[in-house]
């Protein structure tokens, strides 16, 4: 008995459509064999993995493909195949034995810092500097000199000069210089120095700048020693301070 093409194709699509692949058996006994060679599955690329994934689904899909393929015929009307099963298949991920944190030995404690000592207060620097020096003018003369700076104009000034008693000493006077006011000076001899005062005049004022007081003597020759030599500054500033500065001739 022949058969058309058509009836041909109608019997084939009949016994396709009843095989009917037990898809849960085929999963079972997959799962089981990558239940029983799991350490061989790790140790397996992972090209091994999908090519065993791709024969479940060509197994698993295989009924749907014949029946696409035994559609038949080539050209406009053949059927569209269906897109194959997904089929994943997890892998256990390998355990690491990862390295246990060493433990400390070493503790670093960091202390805050004392806070920083107060520095000491400075002083206000004195609006009256003095100094004293000898200007040696010969072998036997010889002049022991005081020079002041005043910053503030002074309402009143004193400055005593002693000479300490050597070998011939003679006083010789005493000068000035102070530019702008009058000055009175004085020589005298009191315990054992000749002793020179120079006190500006009631109701001058002296202004700020830099001034010179000399007392003039002679002496022995041979030189003289001016160790024991002193002088004192008194004055009294404009805002009625007092101020004073003494030292010696070294």
């Amino acid at each position: 008995m022949m058969l058309t093409d058509d009836e041909l194709r109608a019997l084939l699509r009949t016994e396709a459509g009843a095989h009917q692949p037990d898809r849960l058996a085929i999963l079972s006994r997959v799962t089981q064999t990558a239940m029983r060679n799991e350490a061989a599955r790790r140790r397996a690329p992972r090209v091994r993995i999908a090519g065993a994934a791709a024969a479940v689904a060509a197994v698993i899909g295989g009924g749907g493909f014949a029946q696409w393929a035994l559609a038949g015929g080539t050209g406009s009307n053949r059927p569209t195949p269906p897109p194959p099963p997904v089929v994943t298949a997890s892998v256990a991920p390998a355990v690491t034995a990862s390295a246990a944190p060493r433990p400390s030995t070493t503790t670093k404690s960091h202390r805050p810092s004392p806070p920083a000592s107060p520095s000491a207060s400075v002083a206000a620097q004195s609006p009256l500097w003095a100094d004293g020096s000898v200007d040696v003018g010969g072998k036997t003369q010889a002049s022991s000199v005081v020079t002041i700076k005043a910053s503030e104009p002074l309402t009143a000034l004193q400055v005593t000069i002693r000479v300490a008693k050597t070998p011939e000493l003679v006083g010789r006077g005493g000068s000035q210089q102070v530019p702008g006011a009058s000055v009175n000076s004085s020589v005298t001899d009191e315990n054992g120095a000749l002793v020179y005062r120079f006190t500006l005049s009631s109701g001058d004022t002296l202004e700020p700048g830099t001034y010179t007081f000399f007392a003039r003597y002679t002496y022995a020759e041979g030189g003289r020693d001016a160790g024991a030599d002193t002088y004192a500054v008194a004055a009294t500033s404009g805002s009625g301070a007092a101020l004073t500065v003494s030292g010696t001739f070294d």
